[in-house]
């Protein structure tokens, strides 16, 4: 799991905009970026400010949110 805070939602694309720390499966380093949702529902579970924690691997290449959920 990977610490985060959210930066932005775009559910009609599907997307969430997390800066995030580093993430060791994709040897990644800490930034902001775009990501593709697995299943759009996860969107509506967080909102703009939240730290989460996530997972995230390549989906048909795409880098995509596969879970997520509140931090605390």
């Amino acid at each position: 799991m990977v610490a985060g805070e959210v930066r932005k939602i775009d559910e009609s694309a599907g997307k969430i905009t997390l800066n995030h720390g580093p993430i060791k499966n994709l040897d990644m380093d800490g930034m902001t970026m775009v990501f593709r949702v697995k299943d759009a529902a996860m969107l509506k579970t967080v909102k703009v400010g939240d730290k989460v924690k996530f997972e995230v691997d390549r989906v048909n290449g795409a880098l995509t949110v596969t879970h997520i959920e509140k931090g605390k």
